[in-house]
């Protein structure tokens, strides 16, 4: 069955888009041209955690899971799109949540930030509380429109720990300006890299 519409989620890799201090800012060299080899080919040099991304386990966790043995299902499912309008996400923000939602999206200002080369520190991030708000509620993966879920500068990133540890896919980087809230069927694979902490995926809101 056709969906009604179909959004974009993923900024352009090589456009404009904030990337997290210290990680590999996107390259592309050509190593074949249709000129001097009769086809276009390119090196890439990117990091794992390039635009919209996953964070697998092992990102925080020594002995955590790599991104290509992640179960796919988590990817593929319905979705909430809940949207905040304050500068952090506490449990007071999913009070509207329907019962046994397992994959949430949240849509701040953030999104406008997405399209922007500046880092921002200031974003809307998760907090602890409604990090373990949304495990008590049973939920499989989260998602936030910024480079990072959680608040800059943390010493720890217990968030990002308590999720991980509990099994929860953890996608950063979306943009998710262009949606309203409410429910909507989600697609967002990552590549299938051998060992490694994320990877960059495709990720896409069908409209039902």
């Amino acid at each position: 069955m056709k969906p009604k519409k179909i959004y974009d989620l993923s900024p352009t890799i090589g456009g404009r888009m904030p990337y997290y201090p210290g990680d590999a800012v996107f390259q592309a060299e050509p190593i074949c041209t249709i000129e001097r080899s009769g086809c276009n080919m390119h090196r890439l040099v990117l990091g794992t955690h390039t635009g919209s991304h996953v964070d697998a386990p092992l990102h925080f966790l020594p002995h955590g899971e790599s991104v290509d043995r992640l179960p796919l299902d988590r990817f593929v499912g319905e979705a909430e799109v809940v949207e905040v309008k304050g500068r952090q996400i506490g449990p007071e923000a999913m009070e509207g949540l329907p019962s046994g939602t397992k994959r949430v999206l949240f849509k701040t200002r953030n999104s406008l930030l997405m399209r922007e080369e500046t880092f921002h520190t200031d974003y809307v991030h998760l907090t602890l509380e409604g990090a373990r708000y949304l495990l008590e509620r049973g939920v499989e993966l989260v998602g936030i429109d910024y480079v990072s879920i959680e608040r800059f500068g943390t010493p720890d990133f217990t968030v990002h720990k308590e999720l991980l540890e509990a099994e929860v896919v953890i996608l950063e980087g979306l943009d998710l300006s262009q949606v309203s809230p409410g429910r909507y069927f989600l697609v967002a694979l990552p590549l299938k890299l051998r060992g490694m902490d994320g990877s960059p995926l495709r990720a896409v809101l069908l409209e039902l």
